[in-house]
C-alpha cells in the first residue's frame, strides 16, 4: 500500500477528518505498516498512535490470573492515542483477533500534526473526550453488578456481519472475560432473548435491536 493510498483511506477515519491533506501525507511518510498474526500481541516498543487498517484488535486488562476484555477496536479504529503522552506503562495489552495490519505513526508526527493542523487537534481532543466517556460506561457496567448491561455493551462491541457476532469464547471463559459469574451470564443471554433484543443459537448471537440493546 503506497503513502498517497494510506492517506486516502485516512480521510475516512474520523481522527484525521478534514486534516490538511499535504500535512497528513507527510505524517504517513514517516509511519510503519506493521502486520499481525491472530493472537499477535501488539508491542508498544516507542510511543505511536496505531491506526487499523485492516481486521480488528482486542483489548484486555490483565489483574493476576484474571483477565477482562476491554474493548474491541475494528478496521478504521484508533489506540494508543491517550499512551502516546503518558509516561507510565500502558495500563492494557492489545492482541490482534485475526490477521490485521495497523499503521504506526511515531509521536513525532503526531505532535506535528497537533501543532500545525487545527482540524487535527481539534479530532484529537474529541476522540480523547469519548475515549473517557466509554470507559466511564465500562467501568460503570463493571460496578454495578448488571449482568445484561455488561453483556449488551460486549455485544455491541463486537464485530458483526449482518447483525450477527459470533462467540470466539465458550461461556466460562466469556463469563471470566466480563468479570461476571456463569450464572449471572446464562441469565443475561436468557433476559435479553426474552426480551426481543438478541436471539442466541450455539456460538451465533444476532442482534435484533441495537438501539434498544
Amino acid at each position: 500500500m503506497q503513502n498517497a493510498e494510506i492517506t486516502e483511506k485516512l480521510k475516512n477515519v474520523p481522527l484525521f477528518g478534514n486534516t490538511n491533506e499535504e500535512r497528513l501525507l507527510s505524517a504517513v511518510s514517516s509511519s510503519k505498516l506493521l502486520h499481525y498474526g491472530k493472537g499477535d500481541e501488539i508491542v508498544f516498543k516507542k510511543p505511536a498512535l496505531y491506526v487499523i487498517m485492516s481486521g480488528y484488535v482486542r483489548v484486555y486488562r490483565t489483574e493476576g490470573s484474571h483477565t477482562v476484555l476491554l474493548n474491541t477496536i475494528k478496521e478504521g479504529g484508533v489506540f494508543g492515542a491517550a499512551q502516546l503522552f503518558c509516561e507510565e506503562a500502558a495500563f492494557s495489552s492489545v492482541k490482534a483477533a485475526c490477521a490485521c495490519t495497523c499503521l504506526q505513526m511515531p509521536k513525532a508526527a503526531v505532535c506535528g500534526l497537533l501543532q500545525n493542523d487545527f482540524a487535527f487537534t481539534e479530532n484529537y481532543v474529541t476522540f480523547l473526550s469519548d475515549r473517557i466517556r466509554f470507559l466511564n460506561k465500562k467501568i460503570a457496567s463493571f460496578t454495578a453488578g448488571n449482568g445484561e448491561q455488561t453483556l449488551a455493551g460486549y455485544l455491541l462491541s463486537q464485530p458483526a456481519e449482518d447483525g450477527v457476532v459470533t462467540l470466539d469464547k465458550n461461556m466460562s471463559a466469556l463469563a471470566s472475560s466480563l468479570n461476571l459469574s456463569r450464572p449471572t451470564l446464562y441469565r443475561a443471554f436468557i433476559s435479553l432473548s426474552e426480551q426481543g433484543l438478541i436471539e442466541k443459537n450455539g456460538k451465533e448471537v444476532r442482534i435484533i435491536s441495537a438501539k434498544k440493546l
